[in-house]
């Protein structure tokens, strides 16, 4: 009896594992499949500093917190992330496409303490972010525009990150003050918005 629950069990956790592709962009790319806990994900993301554009196109499994689309952008730093989750086996068998640039929207957000310089928001950036990151004993700051979907989503990605997070979003035109921008998280934040593809 004992022997047929082992068995039962064993099958039955087996026949629960997701199968999930794993991609990751290299020419050509390689991919191969993985047993997930979570979810299969695509991402395509981009990271622009000082205008010098990267691209990174991943497939894989990460859990729903990090299923997340849209924007980030302080000036200096523009971060773009489009994800699609999904939860049957090897539904994540198209990359996505990275999110294309986008016109000025009208809206513009603090990018310093006293709001003497300013970011002019793109495409669906509706907010201002403002925020602390703490990682080890780094502290840093940030300001400028965002998608809603950064603002309900960057909290919980750093905090999954083992980083503690203080962001807080606003929908007026500079609406984010008090906080002044620190370059050391610009990067830092970047560098999360592109490396959570390998996590």
């Amino acid at each position: 009896m004992k022997v047929a629950l082992v068995l039962v069990s064993v099958f039955f956790t087996k026949a629960l594992a997701l199968q999930c592709h794993q991609c990751v962009t290299h020419l050509p790319q390689i991919c191969n499949s993985v047993e997930c806990s979570s979810e299969c994900n695509s991402v395509s993301s981009t990271l622009s500093l000082g205008g010098v554009q990267m691209e990174q196109s991943v497939r894989t499994c990460l859990p729903s917190v990090f299923c997340v689309t849209g924007r980030i952008n302080t000036g200096f730093l523009k971060a773009t992330i489009n994800s699609k989750c999904c939860k049957t086996d090897l539904c994540n068998d198209k990359a996505v496409p990275a999110l294309p640039k986008q016109p000025p929207n009208g809206k513009k957000c603090c990018a310093n303490d006293d709001c003497s310089e300013t970011v002019t928001c793109e495409g669906d950036e509706d907010h201002c972010i403002k925020g602390t990151v703490v990682s080890f004993v780094v502290k840093a700051s940030v300001k400028g525009c965002a998608s809603k979907s950064i603002c309900d989503g960057l909290a919980s990605i750093l905090r999954h990150s083992n980083l503690t997070a203080d962001i807080k979003c606003c929908e007026g035109n500079l609406c984010n003050t008090a906080i002044s921008m620190n370059l050391g998280l610009l990067i830092m934040l970047g560098s999360l918005l592109f490396s959570i593809l390998f996590l």
